[in-house]
């Protein structure tokens, strides 16, 4: 039955149909209908939170402590990441900091893809992680410039600047915006969440995701002519770092005594890698990073492996031990 669920997922239907129509090079699917569908998306998930976190006071110190352990992880992990990049492959220096960067931050279309997983199996889950997510998105990003700022490549701008044009960069980033939106909206109207127009909100979810996933699976296709540049060293990083953290997240949670589902996304989060706000901060100030490495490891190898592979598996652990 759990195999059968998992295969059943409309994500995941819909991100292997787009893999097909991407090989096939049948369509594609314009972009300002995708963006349009990534803002929806990523607000809908804010605005649940916000409302289920107003109604459920006291789950308030767990979210307080896996921010912070979030905050601490996804500061470290890139310094991590690039030691090991740097010990396993000959990746040159900016390239091997954005990976970093990118496997130290977090993908939210990974993390959607967890959240209607969890949904669909009835899991219990705290609804405060979207708002996990978003704060997770950031310390990352702060370290990789750190990073770059040691290899002196930053011109003029101090760490300080760097670090205040980084978060400018996010908080611009609609995308990150509509998330911190959306759930403190949510927060706002938890008293009126059953109200007709919040029902209306989230009526069209699942149809806007799988458009969405469609649309993924169509430039995991396009980006697939890029894999080649990528050494097996590189490529095995995309599959065991995410296998690595994701466990290390499922053992946080059981540390601190999670639910099932909040384990999931929380194991999710840390698999996972940014391929939107990493390389929107880090295009201009790495310029010597190789973006056909970079992105196709995120986006072609690493989503795809957590959406088929990495959620299910880390569900399983949680089952045995929670």
């Amino acid at each position: 039955m759990f195999i059968i669920e998992v295969f059943t997922n409309p994500a995941l239907i819909s991100l292997v149909i787009g893999l097909v129509i991407g090989f096939l090079r049948l369509f594609e699917i314009p972009t300002r209908i995708s963006y349009y569908a990534a803002l929806y998306l990523v607000f809908s998930i804010g605005l649940k939170g916000g409302i289920c976190l107003g109604t459920a006071g006291d789950n308030i110190p767990l979210f307080g402590l896996l921010s912070l352990i979030g905050i601490i992880l996804g500061t470290a992990q890139p310094f991590a990441y690039n030691w090991l990049l740097k010990k396993t492959t000959d990746l040159d220096p900016q390239t091997a900091i954005v990976i970093a960067t990118q496997y130290g931050s977090i993908s939210i279309v990974t993390f959607l893809t967890a959240l209607t997983f969890v949904q669909r199996q009835s899991i219990n889950f705290d609804n405060f992680m979207p708002a996990i997510a978003a704060i997770m998105e950031l310390p990352a990003i702060i370290s990789g410039l750190a990073l770059l700022r040691s290899l002196h490549i930053q011109d003029e701008l101090s760490t300080i600047n760097m670090i205040k044009k980084s978060i400018r960069t996010i908080l611009l980033n609609k995308k990150i915006s509509f998330l911190f939106i959306g759930f403190v909206a949510g927060y706002l109207l938890h008293n009126n969440s059953g109200s007709t127009i919040i029902t209306y909100i989230f009526l069209p979810f699942t149809a806007i995701l799988s458009l969405f996933m469609v649309d993924m699976g169509i430039k995991i296709m396009q980006q697939r002519s890029y894999i080649h540049q990528c050494t097996w060293q590189v490529l095995a990083f995309g599959i065991y770092t995410p296998v690595i953290c994701g466990t290390l997240g499922i053992a946080i949670s059981y540390l601190i005594g999670t639910s099932i589902g909040t384990a999931v996304l929380f194991a999710t989060l840390l698999a996972s890698a940014s391929y939107i706000a990493v390389p929107a901060v880090m295009n201009s100030q790495a310029p010597q990073a190789k973006e056909v490495v970079y992105m196709p490891l995120a986006l072609a190898i690493t989503l795809p492996f957590n959406i088929i592979i990495g959620i299910p598996f880390f569900y399983a652990i949680a089952t045995c031990i929670l």
